[in-house]
């Protein structure tokens, strides 16, 4: 396949994406190596879309960024054959002329393509995939995998913070004003990893792929294990903090699935809303 002075060879792969209501489609072309070739915007009249249906006319002219070219207008010429023939009216032609003259120029000053496009790059096709046919799964497991990258990322600042304050304050040998100012630094580092890591801008916080799912099954069983230490430990208080850092960490993660599961699946969760008031139950007899 060509495109402009591109040639996708055999084993290349095309990433399509179609905006409702928006007279184009966008593609990112890969080589068989899955490195990327550049981006295509196709115009076409404003699809319509049904389940398991999409109807699309093209409208010949189609912009094309290599990523080593200037982008560039393509097939200008089949648009005014088009228009010759009858087969497209001269308003219509204007029409995506000036969208995809407007298109061109984004292309140009770097703003093109959309941000989603570039944001979904040929790797992440697997975790597309997991959204498309499961997205209560998608959504909890994305949720709960930042939200795990978020622990880790504050317990290594809160740890590097505090040597740094005990290497050159009194903050935890008497100096108030040193343990308000740790309390502050470390709030404030809170704050930040938790927006960075929920917006998924730090490492380890990419998008689930089905391989690597975790399901509220798998969370529930994980309860009833759990719970089982208050029935084989009937003195708890040995254990009583870690099994309710269990518990309360359990609940968090199985209350994101049952609000992901309904959400985005209109199923009633029952597993999920079980073991959620499983935890609940066991931290209540923990206190």
């Amino acid at each position: 396949m060509n495109i402009g002075a591109t040639t996708v060879s055999a084993g290349g792969a095309i990433l399509w994406f179609l905006f409702p209501g928006r007279p184009y489609e966008v593609a990112a072309v890969y080589d068989a190596t899955g490195q990327r070739l550049g981006y295509y915007t196709n115009f076409i009249r404003t699809p319509s879309i049904e389940s398991g249906r999409w109807d699309l006319t093209d409208l010949y002219l189609d912009v094309w960024q290599g990523s080593d070219e200037q982008p560039q207008l393509l097939d200008s010429d089949d648009l005014a054959a088009a228009v010759a023939s009858g087969a497209i009216e001269p308003e219509e032609a204007k029409a995506v002329e000036a969208e995809a003259e407007a298109v061109l120029r984004a292309a140009q000053n770097g703003r093109w393509p959309p941000k989603l496009v570039r944001n979904y790059p040929l790797e992440d096709v697997p975790a597309l995939r997991l959204r498309r046919d499961d997205p209560g799964t998608y959504f909890a497991n994305l949720i709960v995998g930042r939200l795990i990258a978020f622990g880790i990322y504050a317990l290594g600042a809160v740890s590097i913070t505090s040597l740094a304050f005990a290497a050159v304050t009194d903050a935890f040998y008497g100096s108030r004003s040193g343990l308000v100012a740790w309390m502050t630094v470390v709030a404030i580092e809170f704050v930040v990893l938790f927006g960075l890591s929920l917006a998924g801008r730090l490492p380890a916080t990419r998008r689930p792929r089905r391989e690597e799912v975790v399901t509220e099954r798998i969370l529930f069983i994980g309860a009833l294990i759990a719970g089982l230490a208050l029935f084989v430990y009937p003195d708890g208080r040995l254990w009583r903090s870690g099994l309710m850092g269990i518990y309360g960490t359990l609940a968090v993660f199985l209350a994101v699935f049952a609000a992901a599961r309904f959400r985005f699946e209109r199923n009633f969760p029952i597993l999920a809303v079980v073991g959620f008031v499983m935890c609940l139950v066991a931290l209540v007899v923990l206190l």
